[in-house]
């Protein structure tokens, strides 16, 4: 290896090290009182945290704007936006269709937290309803997000991604950012979120298994379109379905999360772990999918 390589790598490390150390005391402080008050506020400034550790990183290492990979490239990547925006709800109703096959009984759209919010009292009503609503709120609750998506995908895919690149294959820097970006979610998820409050172990690892298969699906997007945005828009489509998820619109909420049918669950996210699969085999073993323009 020579000098100026290894130098390279070393300031890499260090680099790692201080985003890392950042964000580690940001987890500890807003999760400390995420805990305490269960405010949504807190999980937003939370999604904030990662990119302001990179940029931390950037400004006390002396490293700038260099590679951070936040230009859209919008003239070339706006089909990818479009194709990110519309498949990835599309894709988490089909897991929820597939659950819903495997267990009929838990169908019970009239029985739902939505259906009673809504007043509808008959199937034909509730359609209307969801005709009316269900595609509006695909198309604008991302947007609410990308502000706080924007936070993470800077800091996940934009700075450490990138990083850990220096000492792996692509398929393996994906894979290790995954982990680590769900372990990341482990103070929230012991609060309850995405799984409930009866198992909190459980549910921290499902949440690694969770971030892991998205974070295949990110890194993809992030190598094919040279720019964290595509990440961006596919973590804001996912995360806009909180406030229309699944489980609100056709259950009575007495689901197993570890299934479904959520994304979030095994059966629920089937198709995203499918779309993971094929993003792995073309990053790891195709080995065609990296183009990273600064």
């Amino acid at each position: 290896m020579k000098a100026s390589e290894k130098e390279q790598k070393t300031e890499t490390k260090r680099r790692i090290f201080i985003f890392g150390m950042f964000t580690l005391i940001f987890l500890f402080i807003l999760g400390a009182v995420y805990i305490r008050c269960r405010e949504t506020i807190v999980l937003l400034l939370l999604m904030l945290t990662p990119g302001l550790s990179a940029l931390a990183a950037r400004l006390l290492t002396g490293e700038g704007k260099k590679d951070a990979f936040i230009r859209p490239y919008f003239r070339r990547n706006k089909g990818w936006y479009v194709a990110i925006w519309i498949i990835t709800p599309f894709l988490a109703f089909m897991g929820a269709a597939f659950y819903f096959l495997v267990f009929p009984k838990d169908f019970q759209p009239l029985s739902s937290l939505c259906a009673q919010d809504s007043g509808s009292k008959t199937i034909a009503e509730y359609i209307g309803y969801l005709a009316a609503t269900l595609p509006l709120a695909v198309l604008v609750n991302p947007v609410m997000g990308l502000v706080q998506c924007l936070g993470e995908e800077a800091g996940w895919r934009g700075y450490l991604l990138p990083k850990l690149l220096d000492f792996m294959e692509p398929w393996k820097a994906v894979l290790l950012t995954g982990v680590i970006w769900g372990a990341w979610h482990a103070p929230v998820i012991a609060c309850g979120f995405n799984y409930g409050t009866g198992h909190p172990v459980a549910g921290i690892g499902a949440m690694v298994l969770f971030c892991t298969v998205l974070g295949f699906i990110q890194g993809w997007l992030f190598f094919r379109t040279g720019t964290v945005w595509s990440c961006v828009v596919f973590h804001a489509a996912l995360n806009g379905m909180d406030l229309f998820s699944p489980s609100m619109l056709f259950t009575d909420g007495q689901v197993n999360p570890f299934l479904g049918p959520d994304p979030t669950g095994i059966l629920g996210g089937i198709f995203l772990i499918g779309l993971a699969a094929a993003a792995l085999w073309d990053i790891g073993w195709k080995g065609n999918a990296v183009n990273m323009p600064a």
